[in-house]
């Protein structure tokens, strides 16, 4: 798995497709944190928020970077569709933690809080980034091309998914029940976790964590079910 994560990261950066979203996801923190100083929780909330938005073009990009002919030949080496798949999900892994940690560290080795971050607010911020960016790669899986053909129908896709899932507590309001919560990737209660979790009791911050966790697995589980069971001579 080691040399399929590393022919990964390899094909990755000669395609350089990972500029726009890690650019993207650098130049929103700088900017944020050039006003000085800022609230611990608040800020991460809102970084993790852009770690969402940036996962989901990078997961869009990592998916469609490569040649689907090269793709064939590598999944024939490996003799297993689902195997090709994991190694994916674990590259998109490694950088969304890599983005993760540069994301949680920087505001703390700039000062630019208002008070010290301490070390459990820091754990909570890293967990929640690393869980709002997984998140936005378990979306991605489900708009490559192999899925929607069309670029602009995935682009489409994917803004209305983000747009919805960050307002998601307006969307409840006009759907009632159980609907949203389900459906929608939990982008809000884990943000509204991170921005009260100095005031919110430990079981309610660990739920929103953990509805996003199983939302995740559900996600990841599946598609890794459904690819070992795709017919990838037909994908052009």
């Amino acid at each position: 798995m080691k040399a399929l994560i590393g022919y990964f990261l390899r094909s990755y950066s000669v395609s350089q497709r990972y500029f726009g979203p890690v650019a993207g996801i650098i130049i929103a923190v700088l900017i944020l944190y050039s006003y000085k100083p800022n609230p611990v929780m608040n800020s991460y909330s809102a970084t993790a928020v852009f770690l969402f938005v940036a996962c989901c073009w990078l997961g869009l990009s990592f998916l469609n970077h490569e040649h689907a002919v090269q793709k064939q030949v590598v999944i024939v080496q490996l003799r297993s569709a689902r195997r090709y798949s994991i190694g994916g999900i674990l590259t998109l892994g490694l950088l969304t933690l890599l983005l993760d940690l540069f994301i949680v560290i920087y505001p703390v080795l700039t000062g630019s809080f208002n008070e010290p971050a301490g070390l459990d607010r820091i754990l909570l911020a890293f967990t929640g980034h690393a869980l709002l960016g997984m998140l936005g790669i378990a979306v991605s899986l489900y708009l490559q091309s192999s899925w929607v053909s069309r670029t602009s129908y995935a682009a489409g896709l994917m803004l209305i998914t983000i747009i919805m899932s960050i307002s998601a507590s307006k969307v409840a309001e006009l759907v009632p029940g159980p609907v949203v919560p389900v459906l929608l990737p939990p982008v809000f209660p884990v943000m509204d976790a991170m921005m009260n979790a100095d005031t919110l009791p430990v079981p309610t911050l660990l739920g929103a964590y953990a509805h996003a966790l199983v939302y995740i697995i559900l996600l990841t589980g599946f598609y890794i079910y459904r690819s070992g069971r795709m017919d990838y001579n037909k994908i052009t």
